[in-house]
């Protein structure tokens, strides 16, 4: 009987390497006519905006030398971990973002599998995870559109990897290297002054500010007011867009006719609330995703498809923990929201088209986890 197990365990490793390969040769075909169309969309932005910073330039200008139509919207200090790109070609330097994208995938999942799983189920869940989130939508987006979403979620996952290995001052490193890159992981500041971490809160400030500071001696000392007076105003404040690629809450509630008030009104008030709710959590693991994941979606102006690339570990936690439940309720609901939020409807000005459901069907997936999330959070074990 064991020798039939053993067999039976080889077998399945051996289908899901095969699936796993297959999951990543896919990815690697479809983005090899990306890159010899040189259609890395925001990854030219990325190359653009860097190259104009350290010309001196404005990088946050629509009608600058070396930028595209499209705005650098992220803040100036991601450009210290760009200045990198300008050293290679730009197919070579495109190639090496992607490989640097799909490497923070997987590093990613990994983490999540040595935290959630015993040392002889890792490979196995590891190879499932790999398969679900290389097919995943919001992945496959980052990917072709060249962004650097993957690599903040690879630093997000170590940040909560080193505070569970009691690696204090590496945790707030890493947290304000994200922070650094894109404002909101910030807000995970508040997860560790509950849990009372201090190294941790004191590396992140120091490291951040180093990172302000060497911001405006290499590039232009008014770059930080520029994009705090116009672009990072943006990220609060923008009107919105009826775009089925924009699944933020102002962008939902734009598509019911709320009036800007209300969104606003609205944004903050389902931020706050689950900044309340992911502190009292006492499972820490949904308090840290749980926390990041719903202020990405319910707090900016704006949030593209691809950023939904945060679900990732919350989805992981959450498989994790109800597989190990006999509900099969709890299965089909998860599976639901990992449905509803890694499909997409390849032409969307045809269908959903105005179809206030169907446009928004990532978003409704995003509230089932974040409903379940917090459901979870507090139910007795």
């Amino acid at each position: 009987m064991v020798k039939w197990l053993m067999m039976i365990k080889k077998g399945l490793k051996a289908l899901l390497f095969c699936l796993f390969f297959l999951a990543l040769g896919q990815q690697f075909y479809k983005l090899y006519f990306v890159f010899l169309q040189d259609n890395f969309v925001d990854f030219k932005v990325y190359w653009d905006a860097v190259r104009a910073a350290l010309a001196g330039g404005d990088i946050y200008s629509f009608g600058g030398l070396y930028l595209n139509k499209i705005p650098f919207n992220y803040p100036p200090t991601t450009l210290l971990f760009l200045t990198f790109l300008p050293v290679f070609s730009k197919e070579i330097a495109s190639l090496l973002l992607l490989l640097i994208s799909l490497g923070s995938l997987l590093g990613s999942i990994w983490l999540m599998t040595k935290m959630l799983f015993k040392k002889s189920e890792r490979l196995i869940a590891f190879l499932i995870f790999s398969i679900f989130f290389v097919q995943f939508f919001p992945t496959k987006f980052t990917l072709t559109l060249g962004q650097i979403n993957l690599v903040v979620l690879l630093l997000i996952t170590l940040c909560f990897y080193s505070f569970q290995n009691k690696k204090e001052i590496l945790s707030g490193i890493f947290l304000a290297i994200a922070t650094l890159i894109k404002i909101f992981p910030g807000f995970l500041f508040f997860f560790f002054w509950r849990e009372k971490r201090w190294k941790t809160l004191v590396s992140f400030c120091l490291v951040l500010l180093t990172g302000f500071v060497l911001t405006t001696l290499v590039f232009k000392p008014t770059v930080l007011l520029n994009y705090f007076s116009g672009i990072g105003r943006n990220l609060f404040f923008k009107a919105g867009e009826l775009t089925y690629f924009d699944q933020s809450l102002n962008s939902f509630l734009l598509r019911l006719g709320f009036t800007e008030v209300w969104r606003l009104t609205l944004r903050l008030i389902f931020t706050f609330t689950s900044l309340v709710i992911f502190l009292k959590a006492k499972d820490k693991l949904l308090a840290f995703f749980g926390l990041i994941a719903s202020v990405m979606i319910f707090l900016p102006s704006f949030v593209w498809f691809h950023h939904y690339v945060i679900f990732i570990p919350l989805l992981t936690v959450l498989f994790a923990k109800i597989f190990q439940g006999k509900s099969l309720l709890s299965k089909l609901i998860l599976f639901l929201a990992y449905f509803l939020i890694s499909f997409h409807f390849r032409h969307p000005e045809i269908f959903p088209a105005k179809n206030i459901l169907l446009a928004s069907h990532p978003f409704f997936g995003a509230l089932l986890l974040w409903f379940y999330s917090i459901k979870l959070s507090f139910e007795k074990k």
